[in-house]
């Protein structure tokens, strides 16, 4: 048995043994340089977002030609003490970063005109969250008042679908930013409903994003960053409008309110005195009369009556649009004729009231005469 078992030893060891076939280690060696090749590439990729994630913007951005303007613009805007990632972002500090990225340098090896950067709707959003950091007390006030509603609320509201057809001169004052047209965005486009959103994910999107009224890169002094500063202002009633614009959809840009026409109104014929306060042409820009300019027609808010030339501003707060207390900024007590103006019979007491703040007269409380004047 013992020789059996050494004969068997002595067999396998006189086999010969396995060898590696040429043809296997020269496809070994092909394999060398592409992973080298992906390495290389893996190691430049994440060198160059991290060197333009941490790097500052200013001497990243500002080296593609295509910026340049906007970089022109910011250094003399009002946010010229902010640096662009706080209110952009940063290149890699999110999937949406990543890709807007990604498109940009698509964009700049595809295109040959490069000059027309412009923000998408999702950059506007999220640059809306990016105005919080720095202003809260405002950012509040927007969300709780009633420019800071959605896109659901505006375009599915039943009872405004069945009176008037949504159409694409909506999108000129809600959804400003929305890239494309209104049967892109919701359907029917009927009287008859019922409506639903094409892209369901834009229900709770900010239809009047704070870039609506603001241009970030206008002119001006940087804002004071301290909160007593600010504090000082607000009990002066003091208030900066650099950066109050109106964005125009079909341009695709703003243009500042100092610049917006005054809108011509009219009432039973004659012309009605508008104020002169530059905010409330922005206000008329989407609160506006009909192509006759009529007074109170269409969504016109235009004071005439007893508050004809008066802002808007006067009665309403910024941001917020909130009109509490504004009667006693102007009134006395009790008004001319002797009654609490509060307590009168218009739509500042209750939304019912026939009497429309914006167009009370003497007359809709006193038809058979004004009673004169008491001391």
């Amino acid at each position: 048995m013992g020789a059996n078992e050494d004969r068997r030893g002595q067999g396998k060891a006189d086999q010969p043994s396995a060898t590696v076939r040429p043809e296997r280690a020269g496809r070994a060696w092909l394999f060398m340089p592409l992973a080298v090749a992906a390495v290389f590439l893996l190691g430049a990729v994440l060198g160059g977002l991290g060197y333009f994630e941490f790097t500052p913007p200013e001497r990243t951005c500002v080296s593609c030609h295509e910026i340049r303007a906007s970089h022109a613009r910011w250094s003399n805007s009002v946010h010229r003490a902010v640096s662009c990632k706080q209110c952009h972002g940063g290149s890699a500090d999110s999937w949406h970063a990543l890709r807007e990225n990604a498109k940009r340098v698509f964009r700049h090896v595809a295109d040959t005109r490069h000059d027309d950067i412009r923000l998408s709707e999702e950059q506007a959003v999220r640059m809306t969250r990016a105005c919080q950091q720095c202003h809260q007390r405002e950012f509040a006030h927007w969300q709780g008042g009633g420019h800071g509603t959605n896109y659901a609320r505006i375009f599915l509201d039943e009872t405004h679908n069945r009176t008037e057809q949504m159409a694409d001169d909506c999108l000129r004052c809600h959804g400003m930013f929305f890239e494309g047209t209104m049967k892109n965005l919701a359907e029917p486009l009927d009287t008859r409903g019922p409506w639903r959103l094409k892209r369901p994910r834009l229900a709770g999107r900010p239809v009047i994003p704070c870039l609506a009224c603001h241009e970030l890169h206008a002119p001006g002094a940087p804002f004071s960053r301290s909160l007593s500063d600010r504090e000082e202002r607000v009990k002066k009633g003091e208030s900066r409008r650099d950066t109050i614009g109106f964005y125009v959809r079909q341009e695709r840009a703003h243009i500042a309110i100092d610049d917006l026409a005054i809108p011509r109104i009219v009432r039973d014929g004659k012309p009605v005195t508008v104020s002169s306060d530059p905010r409330q042409r922005l206000c008329t820009q989407c609160h506006a009369p009909d192509a006759f300019g009529r007074a109170g027609s269409s969504d016109d808010r235009t004071p005439t009556g007893v508050h004809e030339g008066l802002s808007c501003a006067a009665c309403h707060a910024p941001h917020s649009n909130d009109t509490r207390g504004s009667c006693a900024q102007c009134h006395p007590a009790r008004s001319s004729c002797g009654l609490d103006v509060t307590d009168m019979d218009t739509t500042y007491r209750s939304r019912g009231s026939r009497h429309n703040i914006h167009r009370v007269a003497c007359q809709d409380c006193h038809p058979g005469g004004v009673p004169a004047k008491r001391d």
